[in-house]
């Protein structure tokens, strides 16, 4: 096959995809499912958490560090969904490739109040990110029992733990070395 070949079929595959993916939502996720309430409380309730409970303080670093979890999280949902490891079969919003209140919600917001509480108290902050990483992982354990995550190829709720734990801390590093730059021009 030629390069324009290989392209054409890919875009008619993924506008194939699309349609399955609308059609699945239509007849098992619209707004008549349990599953799509689910994940709009989900998606609003720790947003509005944060809006009440946020260290206004230290906004702009606490939500630096929340926005690199959120990016670092989003980029590794959207290639263990691509490459069949885990998926998120109820969405809200169809045209959207990842759990939206997973990764823009209730994962990154967890781990902004342990930033929060560790700058803020002066502790230790891995401690906290493991603890936050036992909780969301106990919320991941939930969400695949109810069928709301699913895992592939060997992925399991241990690979949860793992991964979020290590975003957390690569955000953790990555806000660090912003304040340390920052702290350098004054």
């Amino acid at each position: 096959m030629s390069r324009e070949q290989l392209l054409e079929e890919i875009e008619s595959l993924d506008a194939k995809l699309t349609d399955l993916i609308l059609e699945y939502w239509k007849q098992f996720g619209h707004f008549g499912t349990w599953q799509f309430w689910f994940n709009v409380v989900f998606f609003f309730v720790p947003l509005i958490f944060t809006l009440f409970f946020i260290d206004r303080k230290n906004i702009f670093r606490i939500c630096f560090y929340g926005y690199s979890f959120h990016v670092m999280f989003v980029y590794l949902d959207v290639f263990l969904t691509r490459f069949n490891y885990w998926d998120h079969p109820y969405f809200m919003v169809p045209y959207i490739p990842v759990s939206i209140p997973v990764d823009g919600s209730v994962v990154p917001v967890a781990f902004m109040f342990a930033y929060q509480i560790s700058t803020n108290r002066n502790c230790n902050f891995y401690i906290l990110m493991f603890i936050t990483s036992v909780l969301i992982t106990t919320i991941a354990f939930i969400w695949h029992k109810l069928g709301l995550l699913l895992f592939y190829k060997g992925m399991n709720i241990f690979h949860i733990f793992l991964l979020d734990v290590g975003m957390a801390i690569l955000a953790y590093w990555f806000t660090n070395l912003f304040v340390k730059m920052n702290q350098s021009v004054k």
